[in-house]
């Protein structure tokens, strides 16, 4: 019997560990993890498709339209059933529509707005007639999710942010006093009551917390002196609509906060959600908003409209994740690829997506008006996007706007004699048998750097350029062409970039190795 028992025992373990490797998923959405421990993400992340200043492995090929339509229409998202707002250009009409509206079809009034939300009916398009107002949807408001794809196979490929959040922003010199005199609002889910609750979305209002203002432990911000209030425009399950944020953002604004935190996104182009932005700009308030982690050539809502700090994400090496949406409303980008950050019940996770990087510019911006009290809210942002790490290469404005959110050159952007050349970026272009290895490098120092040359290598080629002068800021790029045929033969080919100038004070970013996989032809 002992011998029979046994076999069983085996049998079930076996069946059990079969079933978890057909359903991985399950078990890795969301697992925790002490600080000298590397654990799965709650979202992981992708493929790779950039470059990476120190060392990546790239595969050619893999872009946003490989697995969704990157050219789906904006502005058309999905709306709360039986709801919609209304909006009117003045009180006198706004107050008429209200006065016509049958007892409980408004749910909800916006009066520095002019807006109500309303339930639909027949009486609705009477009482507009008679008003003059514009009707639009409600829509649905969302975290952002990465794609599961991601989460299985993105440490394969893109680099791992970890605890290195602010020493990758330029923020490792945080002190307990930046952010100090600085109100943060943040548009999330529900900060209490939520250390039992179970899912991928019931913490995330916690995460964002932890990675703007985290001071101990393994989750830290940019500004841990700063004063954070939560709005909950979200619930448990991540979800919330345009009324509620709009809302949220125009109390925030009456309320004196400096700065808004939303990561978060809407396909849904909301007339009141871009009113309610227009109010909050127009009280020097700073508001900073997901790109979205849709895999689209655009920019989710409200990170869409002007004024508001579109922030997309890279990994640890500065690579474009593939997800994070593409458009010319980006503004800049941070890391966002497993990302540690608290959860509640006192545990650490690791995200990853735009909604992560959005809360480490958050931060930044709070450090930064609290060091420098002087600016205004769009001084501040200016600043952040003018001095960010651009990566040099043709099109990349488009994934990571001004570039990667760099603090430290913000606040050293007066200290004269710094020189620093980097090399900001690496891809290879194909082009038929033949490709284009491209570099970009940038001077990220705050002097004019001479007499400085690229070296390019692939494979066992190798090539060097020389430049006459580039000065502070200013990006330049150089390529040299590749043999693909050879190289999808083997596989895939090395490639390198390195720059070299007199007096560089941060070696660090000179150089640049990876591998790109080229899958070989059938």
């Amino acid at each position: 019997m002992k011998e029979r028992g046994w076999i069983l025992a085996v049998g079930g373990f076996l069946i059990l560990l079969l079933w978890f490797m057909l359903q991985p998923a399950k078990f890795l959405s969301l697992s925790v993890t002490t600080p000298n421990s590397r654990s799965e993400s709650i979202n992981p992340a992708p493929f790779l498709l950039s470059t990476n200043p120190t060392k990546a492995t790239n595969v050619l090929g893999k872009d946003a339209s490989s697995s969704v339509d990157a050219n789906l229409e904006t502005g058309s998202g999905k709306e709360v059933p039986g709801e919609k707002l209304v909006q009117f250009s003045s009180s006198d009409s706004y107050r008429k529509f209200l006065a016509l509206a049958p007892p409980g079809a408004v749910l909800g009034q916006l009066d520095a707005l002019n807006s109500a939300r309303v339930k639909t009916g027949s009486w609705l398009s009477g009482a507009l007639a008679q008003t003059g107002g514009a009707v639009s949807g409600n829509f649905y408001v969302r975290v952002p999710q990465v794609p599961l794809e991601v989460r299985q196979k993105g440490d394969a490929l893109y680099q791992v942010v970890g605890k290195k959040a602010l020493d990758l922003i330029g923020a490792g010199a945080v002190t307990d006093a930046w952010g100090k005199g600085v109100k943060i609002a943040l548009m999330d889910t529900p900060l209490d009551g939520v250390d039992q609750v179970e899912g991928e979305t019931a913490g995330h209002g916690t995460a964002m917390r932890s990675l703007i203002l985290g001071q101990k432990g393994p989750a830290r911000g940019a500004a841990p002196g700063a004063e954070l209030v939560p709005f909950a425009v979200l619930d448990q399950n991540g979800k919330g609509n345009s009324f509620g944020l709009a809302e949220a953002i125009l109390r925030a604004a009456d309320q004196g906060f400096k700065v808004i935190n939303m990561s978060l996104g809407s396909d849904g182009d909301s007339p009141v959600v871009e009113s309610a932005v227009a109010y909050a700009l127009a009280r020097n308030v700073v508001l900073v908003a997901a790109a979205g982690n849709d895999a689209v050539n655009r920019v989710s809502y409200p990170a869409a409209y002007d004024g508001v700090v579109a922030v997309a994400s890279v990994d640890a090496g500065g690579n474009h994740l593939y997800f994070s949406n593409r458009g010319k409303a980006v503004d800049v980008a941070a890391p966002g690829y497993s990302v540690v950050a608290d959860w509640p019940g006192g545990k650490n996770v690791e995200i990853s997506g735009t909604s992560a990087s959005t809360a480490l510019v958050t931060g930044a911006v709070a450090a930064l008006l609290s060091r420098e009290p002087n600016l205004s809210g769009k001084q501040a942002v200016d600043l952040i996007v003018k001095y960010a790490d651009a990566t040099g290469l043709p099109g990349s404005t488009e994934e990571i706007g001004g570039g990667v959110l760099n603090l430290q050159r913000v606040l050293d952007r007066n200290q004269r004699g710094q020189v620093d050349l980097a090399v900001g970026g690496v891809t290879l272009r194909p082009e038929g048998d033949q490709g284009s290895l491209v570099v970009g490098i940038q001077n990220r120092g705050t002097e004019t750097v001479n007499s400085l040359s690229l070296e390019i290598t692939a494979g066992e080629e190798r090539k060097k350029f020389y430049f006459g002068s580039l000065a502070p800021g200013s990006t330049a790029t150089q390529s040299m062409m590749v043999d693909l045929s050879r190289a999808r033969q083997q596989g895939g080919i090395s490639a390198g970039a390195g720059v070299n100038v007199r007096g560089d004070q941060r070696p660090g970013n000179d150089l640049w190795t990876g591998y790109f996989r080229i899958p070989k032809e059938k």
